[in-house]
């Protein structure tokens, strides 16, 4: 893989040397080395089934182009975290098919970006098609910003306003037949207050095959400035049928979430506060809130980032889950910086635990950060993060223990 690596970034080089008479290229990209210890993954302590040792590495090529003012595109190119000796099965597992989106073990590579971008001529009309990382507001509904996805762009700016559609493939089913695909089809505005306030609203039409669509309806505002508060809430209301069930089930998902921060000099205050909708095991409705995600963290260190949430799934941000959480940052020095964050998790409809009995008590969970800027292209981040269950994960025998995990990014940017 390394040797296949080391091929195609000479291709890039010498198609770069190419393009340079015709466009501005710039190049940079990135080496990062993570180190994780994760335990009690299970909430088991006698299973070690689910913990992780290791130490990876990512490698990343960013090829920008601009030609003019109205043609530009870009190309990353990336082997992301991939185990130290080669080992099988050292990745992250995203959900489908394709780069980063591979089920199977190996390496993660592959184009995380490879997209073009342009403004019609005479029309005030702006596109972009190729390989993009998207997102539908703050990111708790849709969010693909790790591997990015297929898609089309086409916005339009008049004054502080923009109106854009979105078409985006999901996964590709049989060549030449679009019933079986899975597409997102989304319009959008976000309308710009003023320089530190949006409010914005998008209807996406999740078309997962013939017969089975998913609607979902997302209202957010975004504050920088509220005097010395900055916010984000989003609000997701979803409907629609699928009809390859009988009886045919209805979407009923829906989830509010309010985020921000104060600065309190030294400090600064974090609090978050968001309820996704759950499903009883009676209901013949999808009631829970449905999320197409990506494999980072949306809010939690270890129980959605690393667990099978109270949805019976990781990266599920939201779904069957209600969070209230604050948190402080603090600056201990010009190079180092403090944090710490507080979470109390409910789920939103009871769960059924390892001994039977139904409970909506997910735990808490404790994360601290140390992000140590060692030179202006070189930061080393540490997480760490402890999640003591609630009833609601109390395991089959009397050994209910709380998870744990550290990870530490030493990350060089050029």
């Amino acid at each position: 893989m390394k040797k296949f690596f080391v091929l195609l970034v000479v291709v890039a080089m010498t198609c770069i040397s190419a393009m340079a008479f015709a466009a501005d290229v710039t190049v940079g990209g990135g080496v990062q080395i993570r180190s994780r210890d994760f335990n009690t993954m299970t909430f088991n302590k006698d299973d070690n089934s689910k913990n992780q040792v290791d130490t990876q590495e990512r490698i990343i090529l960013n090829v920008n182009a601009k030609a003019g003012d109205d043609v530009k595109g870009k190309i990353s190119l990336w082997n992301d975290f991939n185990d130290w000796g080669g080992a099988s099965g050292g990745v992250e597992k995203p959900q489908g098919v394709g780069f980063g989106n591979s089920t199977s073990d190996g390496n993660a590579f592959g184009f995380r970006e490879a997209w073009i971008n342009f403004n019609l001529p005479g029309i005030p009309v702006n596109v972009t098609a190729g390989h993009q990382l998207l997102q539908l507001g703050d990111g708790w509904f849709f969010r693909s910003m790790h591997f990015g996805s297929d898609a089309w762009v086409v916005a339009n700016v008049t004054g502080n306003n923009t109106i854009a559609f979105v078409d985006v493939k999901a996964a590709e089913g049989q060549v030449f037949r679009s019933s079986d695909d899975v597409d997102a089809y989304v319009l959008l505005d976000v309308f710009k207050i003023s320089e530190n306030m949006t409010v914005g609203g998008n209807f996406t039409n999740l078309h997962l095959g013939s017969a089975n669509d998913l609607y979902n309806l997302g209202l957010n505002f975004a504050a920088t400035k509220l005097g010395p508060v900055s916010l984000k809430a989003q609000a997701d209301f979803q409907f629609g049928e699928n009809k390859t069930v009988t009886p045919k089930e209805k979407y009923q998902g829906y989830e509010f979430v309010v985020k921000g921060n104060v600065a309190v000099d030294p400090v600064t205050i974090n609090f978050l506060l968001g309820m996704g909708s759950g499903a009883k095991a009676t209901d013949t409705d999808v009631k829970q809130m449905v999320t197409v995600l990506d494999v980072d963290p949306h809010y939690t260190f270890l129980y959605e980032y690393k667990l099978a949430t109270a949805a019976g799934a990781a990266h599920t941000g939201l779904s069957n889950t209600t969070v209230a959480s604050v948190g402080a940052a603090f600056a201990a020095s010009k190079s180092i910086n403090l944090g710490l964050d507080v979470y109390y998790l409910q789920a939103t409809q009871k769960i059924v635990n390892g001994l039977g009995a139904e409970s909506s008590d997910i735990g808490s969970e404790i994360d601290a950060q140390v992000n140590w800027k060692l030179y202006d292209n070189l930061t080393w981040n540490w997480t760490l993060g402890y999640f003591k269950p609630g009833a609601a994960f109390k395991t089959a025998a009397d050994t209910t223990d709380a998870a744990m995990g550290v990870q530490g990014i030493l990350a060089l940017s050029f």
